[in-house]
């Protein structure tokens, strides 16, 4: 296994702060297509620090989904997402994250014939690259979230993978190292994020280890199903940012690297 983190600050600076906090790779998240263009027309920049510092990026996400309504797949916007994939390819990144909106206008059957065609075609584009498409479990504009979606879509699809962080099936009350147990063969990338609640409520992201997550258990399933990926740190709170935000990723990387042994 190997830890890294999420960062979208990805120019010299950002990759000299990856290499000196002692993490070994970058994940970069698009939130939006402005983003997602800004990456694509990056590229040589990134590989050039990706030379000069031995950081890769392991993982190219495309979040905050927008690609489907009145009952079709954008055309334009889908081919950004294929243009993202072959950036993810040029950039040696292992895994390409997305997801899919749920379209109000039209079945829940037609939603999921439009995901399966949307995934089936990143994923058949994806062929030969070395790199893996990864739906995230992330419920933001995205409904491929949990087992009810999986059984449909990843059954549908055997090459498409998952995107796991444990916080969201936590968050909507579900029983995440069930999940984990039942799809971990499937799993392609994991997100290392804390959060805590005060009886039903959320009340946090703090930094994974002063958290609700059973780290100690979640990595025994990974192990189990012969997870041997990618650990990616995800800063996602409202305290833990500003000066304490570099404290929080080192709580972090050392509450989490005595569980990689393998």
């Amino acid at each position: 296994m190997r830890l890294g983190r999420i960062q979208n600050h990805y120019t010299a600076d950002g990759f000299d702060a990856v290499k000196q906090s002692g993490l070994e790779f970058i994940e970069i998240c698009c939130n939006n297509a402005e983003e997602a263009d800004a990456l694509i027309a990056a590229q040589a920049d990134v590989k050039a620090q990706i030379a000069r510092t031995g950081i890769d990026v392991s993982c190219i996400g495309r979040w905050n989904h927008d690609l489907q309504a009145n009952g079709v797949l954008d055309a334009a916007k889908k081919a950004q997402y294929l243009r993202l994939l072959d950036t993810a390819a040029a950039l040696g990144a292992k895994t390409f994250v997305c997801g899919c909106n749920y379209d109000e206008s039209v079945s829940l059957y037609r939603n999921y014939t439009n995901a399966i065609a949307l995934f089936g075609e990143l994923v058949e584009h994806a062929k030969g690259t070395g790199v893996k498409v990864a739906v995230q479990n992330c419920d933001w504009n995205n409904f491929v979230t949990s087992p009810e979606q999986w059984k449909v879509v990843l059954g549908e699809l055997p090459d498409l993978w998952l995107k796991f962080d444990a916080s969201h099936a936590y968050n909507r009350g579900e029983n995440y190292l069930e999940q984990l147990s039942d799809y971990g063969e499937r799993v392609a990338h994991v997100h290392i994020k804390g959060t805590t609640h005060a009886g039903k409520r959320g009340v946090a992201d703090p930094p994974a280890g002063m958290d609700d997550i059973r780290w100690p258990s979640l990595f025994a399933v990974l192990y189990a199903r012969g997870y041997h990926g990618d650990l990616s740190i995800e800063p996602h709170s409202g305290v833990w940012h500003g000066e304490l935000a570099d404290a929080g990723i080192a709580f972090t990387r050392d509450f989490i690297r005595p569980f990689m042994v393998g």
